[in-house]
């Protein structure tokens, strides 16, 4: 209850204070899937929870959980903390459970908010996930928030233009090779997201 809440005044935050448009590709898959993005600001999360009419869990760094603001709102998302550059298989565990259980989940595999704003390498967490979940990745390009709020800093300017774009559903082939299918997944994202970016 207290997350619609949060995301409606978001919403309404977002539409009086910026130019803020979503585009779709086609059509939410019914069911759990995995929203996977681009990653140039902390609002990103923000935006991606108010562009989609449904809850989204979002998976987020440990780190963030040390600042008391961001902790707070993380706790009403339930997110998912992740430990950065390593392996965190208590964090996939959870997130299969999630979707296993009907939640969507998000993720911003670069492993943290790029310095350039340019995409420039994914980890395979998300595609790994979405192998052993058998669940769809929904690409996600997200661009305006960096200008909005830079790389390192935690108040945001109260103008500027948000855009985002939802790609088509990439459903994990589960009828080869789990490497071949992940590495083959994570250049189909990176592709498809940075392809939406230069639209």
């Amino acid at each position: 209850m207290l997350y619609r809440i949060l995301r409606l005044i978001a919403k309404l935050i977002l539409k009086i204070f910026y130019s803020f448009e979503v585009k779709y590709e086609k059509n939410l898959p019914e069911g759990a899937c995995i929203f996977v993005a681009n990653h140039q600001s902390l609002l990103d999360p923000v935006v991606v929870a108010c562009s989609v009419k449904r809850p989204v869990i979002f998976l987020a760094s440990s780190e963030l959980y040390k600042r008391r603001f961001l902790k707070y709102f993380l706790k009403i998302d339930k997110a998912i903390p992740i430990k950065k550059n390593s392996p965190d298989l208590n964090a996939i565990k959870q997130a299969l459970f999630r979707l296993k259980e009907g939640n969507s989940i998000g993720l911003f595999p670069e492993g943290g908010i790029s310095p350039t704003g340019k995409v420039e390498k994914m980890y395979e967490g998300a595609m790994y996930i979405a192998y052993k979940s058998g669940k769809p990745i929904v690409p996600v390009a997200i661009k305006g928030t960096r200008e909005i709020l830079p790389f390192g800093k935690y108040f945001p300017k109260f103008r500027g233009k948000i855009e985002l774009k939802i790609g088509e559903p990439i459903y994990p082939n589960l009828n080869i090779d789990i490497k071949m299918e992940i590495v083959e997944l994570r250049d189909k994202v990176m592709q498809n997201i940075l392809t939406m970016l230069e639209e």
